[in-house]
């Protein structure tokens, strides 16, 4: 199940409108990302039991999901940071979208999912959330999907699943051109699941995923459109959990999302790309009672969001190098009359508008880059909400963040690559109440990152290459609730009080991988250490380890996956308690073969081998083994 490295995913990107790849090279990183970013493409997708495109990212260094029953089922978080930006083929996803579309995408529809565990990515979206708090919500790492293209196989692909629990998937997916410049793709889902008796976490939904892509001598562009509708159980909280009593669940749950977006090459040295998307959620959620089977309530959530991108690259030979230099502009618009998540009945309307510039310069043995980026947010609407504390916002501007990034990378030998990451950011917190209403210090972010890599061994047969990681934040004057006071014009309300504090953040990756012969394998181990913060230091296991190893012959595959993580502090309604400290195992067997000129493929799967209730979430156990079949069929 070998990922697709850094190095070759950055390295391929060009202008050249033959490969039709244009809006590609305004979005691509420069090099110094190498031992930040990490790929995994569709077969490696399957080698293991994973239902979603956040299942991946447990076997992604240093990324960390939770998964538990409340009113979102998924909670991602990279290097101990849980603002991340989600990216599906151009299109920039808000989080509670983001949630709900990848945990309902078919792993069948995917081409390939990129982790970026850097913020310094100034050309892939914000450096603030579109929702989150007064202060800053500081964007800590970025995920790229792009789905099955037209153009590539397979033509034609049914896949059907069985698994435990009543677990029942089967899709397909039809690829044709048009014209030797025009391809489309579709697929179609049906996904259900009854899961333990217990639990309350059965889901059915209906997916469909239309692509139309065009390929000309001097252009390229795609347009996509995804419709998911079906409904989610919540999963059932244990007496710890807070929520025990809670009955709940989307039914409806409707996502449907529409985007665009097209390279122009002028030249040999100038691409323009453009990208527009438009998202939009509908759910209710039903809130029913164990105990009491009277009580019933309801949440309606309809959430929309349009993303619009314009970025222009400029590739020249300069000084016996290669310099490329990309500046755009983003916008974007968020709007949900009826409430979201934790502010139910209350309308949030929000805005971002953003330039900005990245600039890298290629020698053959190193390189260097630089990137600027400023964010403008306001909140036209929303209400802010921490315990008791009721506030209306409306027609509030943040003060502008303002990122600077530098980059570097040495070919130190052939087999030696070094890199360097800096991030500087700074906002000036704004509209926020403190005791005598002093101004709060501006905020100031500085994050460095070392890389170095080694390939000790390269041939046909066999190879190992090992990569060593570390990072230092330090946050300086952070802006953070330290308190409430009583409403003077509300006597049932609070108000937050805001302080300065300052934190860090540091840690390390260490990640070996390689093959000999048939069997191929891979080791990551990530530590971080948050350092204390005013609130305290919860939901952020220490350390993290993935292990996988696989057996490959022409018919046969052997996939085994390893994970496990520090016990840590996890919070919930009820309070705090312990998670994490476990280890869990996944495993896979796999065997192709031909029969009347078809490709069959089928694997017999095992997640969770041990029958662990572990529990990422305080108070939310897991469901313990998952037997499943999966059944391809290429034509």
């Amino acid at each position: 199940m070998a990922e697709v490295s850094a190095a070759e995913q950055l390295d391929v990107v060009q202008v050249n409108p033959a490969k039709g790849i244009q809006t590609d090279d305004v979005y691509s990183e420069p090099k110094s990302f190498t031992h930040n970013t990490q790929t995994f493409t569709q077969e490696s997708m399957r080698d293991l039991p994973v239902a979603n495109a956040y299942e991946m990212l447990d076997y992604a260094t240093g990324a960390f999901i939770q998964t538990q029953g409340r009113k979102s089922p998924y909670f991602a978080s990279i290097r101990a940071g849980s603002n991340l930006g989600i990216i599906i083929d151009g299109a920039y996803l808000p989080p509670p979208a983001a949630s709900k579309v990848l945990m309902q995408l078919p792993v069948t529809a995917i081409d390939s999912m990129t982790i970026v565990r850097d913020a310094s990515a100034l050309n892939l979206g914000p450096l603030t959330s579109i929702i989150g708090p007064m202060t800053s919500s500081r964007t800590e790492g970025f995920i790229v999907i792009k789905t099955q293209s037209g153009f590539k196989k397979p033509n034609r692909e049914l896949h059907a699943k069985v698994g435990s629990y009543r677990q029942f998937e089967v899709d397909t997916s039809l690829s044709g051109k048009f014209s030797d410049e025009v391809a489309g793709r579709v697929v179609f889902a049906h996904q259900q699941k009854q899961g333990p008796s217990d639990y309350y976490n059965d889901y059915r939904r209906d997916v469909g995923l239309w692509k139309l892509e065009g390929l000309g001598e001097n252009y390229d562009w795609q347009v996509n459109f995804f419709h998911a509708d079906g409904e989610k159980g919540l999963q059932q909280g244990l007496d710890t959990s807070g929520v025990s009593d809670a009955k709940w669940r989307y039914d409806p749950l409707k996502m449907r999302m529409i985007n665009a977006q097209a390279g122009y090459y002028w030249n040999q040295h100038s691409t323009t790309a453009v990208r527009l998307s438009h998202t939009q959620s509908d759910a209710l959620l039903q809130k029913y009672s164990h105990s009491n089977p009277d009580a019933y309530a309801e949440e309606k959530t309809e959430e929309e969001f349009i993303n619009f991108d314009l970025s222009h690259a400029l590739n020249q030979e300069l000084a016996g190098g290669q310099n490329s230099l990309r500046f755009g502009y983003n916008s974007m618009w968020y709007h949900n009359p009826t409430g979201m998540l934790y502010y139910p009945g209350w309308e949030r309307k929000e805005q971002i508008q953003a330039l900005y510039l990245q600039n890298e310069f290629r020698q053959q043995r190193w390189s260097i880059d630089m990137g600027l980026r400023a964010d403008k947010r306001t909140i036209d609407k929303g209400y802010e909400q921490i315990g008791s504390q009721r506030r209306l916002i409306e027609d509030v501007e943040l003060d502008t963040l303002l990122t600077g990034a530098l980059g570097a990378s040495y070919q130190l030998t052939q087999q030696d690559l070094l890199t360097l990451r800096i991030l500087y950011t700074e906002q000036q917190p704004v509209s926020v109440y403190t005791l005598n209403n002093d101004q709060l210090e501006q905020e100031n972010r500085l994050r460095t990152e070392l890389g170095w890599s080694r390939k000790w061994l390269v041939s046909p047969y066999y190879s190992l290459k090992t990569t060593l990681t570390g990072f230092h934040e330090r946050l300086k004057n952070g802006a953070y609730v330290a308190g409430q006071v009583d409403d003077p014009q509300d006597t049932e309300s609070k108000i937050n009080v805001y302080d300065n504090a300052s934190w860090t953040n540091r840690g390390f990756e260490i990640e070996v991988e390689g093959g000999w012969g048939q069997f191929s394998y891979g080791v990551a181990y990530s530590r971080v250490s948050p350092g204390d913060t005013p609130t305290g230091v919860v939901n952020v296991p220490e350390s993290l380890v993935r292990a996988r190893i696989g057996y490959q012959t022409e018919p046969w595959q052997f996939n085994l996956g390893a994970r496990n993580m520090d016990e840590f502090i996890s919070a919930n309604k009820a309070g705090m308690g312990s998670a994490g400290g476990f280890t869990s195992y996944d495993a896979s067997l796999g065997y192709r073969f031909k029969r009347s000129g078809l490709s069959h493929h089928l694997v017999f799967s095992a997640k969770n081998l041990t029958d662990q209730k572990y529990e990422t979430v305080y108070g939310f156990p897991s469901e313990g083994l998952n037997l499943g079949v999966d059944y391809y069929v290429r034509f």
